[in-house]
């Protein structure tokens, strides 16, 4: 309910933007059939997360996320034969092992919820790919493909509802609880927006390493606000994510000048 919300609230606002005064940019009407595929790796991306939270603990949810960002390099060289350079690939390795090293917490889990988080995390890496893909092959900008997927992805997630969450009673939820959720919408909207101008300016890879750097980032101001000393394997963990993420960014950053000329 609350991801069906968020892209909800995502539509909502993009189509406002598409309004005068704003005019951030302008609405185009793509086919519905040909948005399923992005659409349906999207609502395989929601299903599956939350069922690898269900059935595997926290620690090794984490860690299976990571493996989103191997799995891109794999499918985009298995469907599309792109390459990174092995100094890039050292770069990607380094970030995952670093974000790795800062889930202290014990991966326990069991072979029904190693399947399920593999889903996950394929469907995950072909939705980011796909993103990409659907961007080029419609030549369209980031907000225009949002605004397009966002009510079909919404549309596609209705079936689930009944086996995966419940239907609050809304005139039982306090104003202020709503207020939030609103506000939420908003926030998910800028969220949603901010991933498709990252792939579609530069790559599903590159949000991936984003993402990780947000991970540390979160995890680092959590430490803080809880006053806890990190111990070496964590502080390891952290340097090795922010300089395998610095290393990538710079690579990415030289191929795409070298690639413009």
């Amino acid at each position: 309910m609350v991801v069906m919300w968020h892209f909800t609230a995502t539509a909502l606002v993009l189509y406002v933007s598409t309004l005068g005064p704003f005019r951030a940019f302008k609405a185009v009407r793509l086919n519905p059939i040909h948005m399923l595929p992005v659409c349906a790796f999207f609502a395989g991306y929601v299903v599956l997360g939350n069922l690898s939270l269900t059935f595997n603990d926290v620690g090794f949810y984490q860690l299976s996320k990571i493996m989103t960002t191997p799995t891109v390099v794999l499918i985009n060289y298995v469907l599309f034969r792109k390459q990174v350079t092995r100094y890039m690939l050292a770069a990607i390795l380094a970030t995952c092992i670093g974000v790795g090293f800062t889930m202290n917490e014990a991966a326990k889990t069991a072979l029904f919820g190693v399947i399920v988080a593999t889903m996950a995390f394929c469907s995950t890496a072909l939705y980011q790919i796909w993103i990409g893909k659907k961007i080029e092959d419609f030549a369209v900008s980031p907000p225009q493909l949002l605004l397009n997927q966002a009510p079909i992805s919404v549309c596609l997630l209705i079936p689930f509802v009944p086996f995966f969450d419940t239907i609050p009673t809304f005139h039982e939820i306090p104003s202020e609880v709503l207020w939030c959720a609103c506000a939420s919408g908003v926030m998910a909207s800028m969220y949603n927006l901010s991933q498709f101008l990252i792939i579609g300016r530069t790559s599903a890879l590159t949000f991936n390493i984003v993402s990780h750097l947000k991970t540390i980032l979160i995890l680092s101001i959590g430490w803080y606000r809880e006053g806890k000393i990190l111990s070496p394997r964590e502080w390891f963990g952290v340097m090795l994510a922010l300089g395998g993420g610095w290393v990538y960014s710079h690579l990415a950053l030289k191929a795409k000048k070298q690639g413009g000329k």
